[in-house]
């Protein structure tokens, strides 16, 4: 090995995946390759503006090359973004959707390849980016994190395959992730205050209840009442009057009165029983003034 043909640099590597290639190959080939063929022209076109060297392909991903940790993560996001305006105009089995690891670090250049720890950790770092993501190493996030408008998400501590040492890993929050988590979040806000309106309106409707009963098992109830009872009570005929004043003069108790002055309850049909003389001198007896003899 000469030194012509390696040298040793740091460097920021990103490494990206294409999500679903090898699922989409089985069930349809062309249109996998149409897409793939499609991430790789879109990318190729991002890449130079970032100042980035395409090292090489790894089936359906990318290693790249960049000369600043600002860069990589500056194209990375310029990737997601394109792929997520193109995404929305697409239907689903046509979205493209890829992870991206950044991390600065190392790496030895021999033969137009590039080798080290720097390579290693990048590889390591792309599958926990998630669909659409961009996964970068605590070197990267120092360096970036005052100079980068993006906030930083930390991920849980993880172990990465044959990389010994410890290591923090963040996830950036991209602009647009962000307004959808605040769109999310006040339809969530909206949809408590609702449940909460809800609720409120079902205890007021049982309270109203409870209070109805209340006042109904508590309102003075009417004694019901026969018609016999309400009914007035006829006047006594004449004969039956006198008959209860002088009883009560003589001081004994009234007895039923007899059937003849029950009859007499019928003035009408007892009239038309007496003969027209017998009334005649019936009113006239009565007319004449009464004399007492000693």
């Amino acid at each position: 090995m000469t030194a012509d043909a390696s040298h040793r640099a740091l460097a920021a590597i990103m490494f990206t995946d294409m999500v679903g290639y090898s699922a989409l190959a089985q069930r349809d080939d062309e249109l996998a390759l149409e897409l793939l063929e499609e991430h790789r022209r879109l990318l190729r076109e991002i890449f130079p503006r970032f100042h980035g060297t395409e090292i090489k392909t790894i089936g359906d991903g990318f290693l790249v090359e960049f000369q600043s940790a600002l860069d990589a993560a500056e194209c990375a996001i310029e990737i997601q973004r394109a792929l997520s305006k193109r995404n929305a105009d697409v239907p689903a089995e046509r979205r493209i959707e890829i992870k991206i690891g950044v991390h600065i670090g190392d790496v030895v250049h021999r033969n137009g390849d590039v080798y080290g720890d720097g390579v290693n950790i990048a590889s390591r770092i792309e599958p926990l980016a998630g669909p659409g993501g961009i996964c970068v190493s605590m070197d990267v996030e120092r360096q970036i994190r005052n100079t980068l408008e993006a906030r930083f998400e930390k991920l849980a501590p993880t172990e990465l395959k044959n990389i010994s040492m410890p290591m923090d890993l963040f996830r950036i929050i991209l602009p647009w992730e962000e307004q959808a988590s605040v769109d999310a979040q006040s339809e969530t806000e909206s949809t408590r205050a609702s449940r909460k309106f809800l609720w409120a309106a079902v205890a007021l409707v049982f309270a109203l209840m409870i209070g109805v009963g209340w006042w109904w098992s508590e309102r003075p109830r009417k004694t019901p009442t026969s018609p016999a009872a309400t009914a007035p009570v006829p006047p006594s005929p004449p004969g039956q009057r006198r008959r209860a004043r002088g009883t009560r003069a003589s001081g004994a108790t009234p007895g039923p009165p007899p059937a003849s002055s029950c009859r007499a309850a019928a003035p009408g049909a007892r009239a038309a029983s007496r003969p027209r003389s017998w009334s005649r001198s019936r009113r006239t007896a009565s007319a004449r003034p009464q004399r007492y003899w000693r």
